[in-house]
């Protein structure tokens, strides 16, 4: 099935980015791990993308899941960043359905570590999509490990369609499967694409 991608404007752009400035110089002392996600985002190929469009009724299930290396032995993961939006804009005073995300840290085996769900109105209703830093308890991690965002169909995360280096995949948790992220294109090509999930620790 055919993506269907939500291309976000120039606005929603340097919203995000000034986002990331500012969370980045309240955590000078923190180590951001990209991990290709959205490393060399631009506005012409970042755009948004929710489960929903190609699950169905099994998207309840799947997420999206970045894989990451710690940088040192017991290196300590205490934020999860996620570029992400529930649809809230300013032309309404209407904030969206209260609903659940869920985020899962899992071992190089994906055998389970943390798990966190909350509300996405906590933290993802803004005007615009913006990289929202959540905090977690310091959690420590050595070699290979997972971040899953579920967004449920509730709502949207950033999605790079460039520079996909194969870190990024759909888990599926009914199966504890992993399947590449990739998008199908025109002439039935696929591409690989990069989640725009961070792992912040130190």
């Amino acid at each position: 099935m055919k993506k269907m991608i939500l291309l976000i404007s120039a606005f929603c752009f340097l919203t995000l980015m000034g986002m990331a400035v500012a969370q980045s110089n309240a955590n000078q002392n923190m180590t951001v791990l990209t991990q290709d996600s959205g490393a060399n985002i631009t506005k012409m190929n970042l755009n948004l993308y929710s489960v929903g469009q190609d699950w169905g009724i099994n998207a309840f299930s799947v997420g999206e899941a970045v894989k990451f290396t710690a940088p040192k032995p017991d290196w300590k993961l205490k934020q999860i960043r996620v570029l992400g939006w529930n649809g809230f804009n300013e032309t309404t005073l209407a904030v969206p359905s209260p609903s659940d995300f869920l985020i899962e840290v899992r071992d190089e085996k994906l055998n389970l570590l943390y798990r966190l769900a909350d509300t996405q109105n906590a933290y993802f209703t803004l005007p615009a999509p913006g990289l929202i830093a959540i905090d977690i308890p310091a959690l420590a991690l050595t070699g290979v490990f997972y971040i899953i965002f579920y967004d449920r169909s509730t709502m949207r995360i950033g999605v790079e369609l460039d520079n996909g280096t194969g870190n990024s995949y759909q888990y599926n948790s009914m199966y504890g499967e992993l399947i590449p992220a990739e998008f199908k294109i025109d002439n039935n090509e696929s591409i690989k694409v990069n989640w725009v999930i961070r792992a912040v620790g130190e």
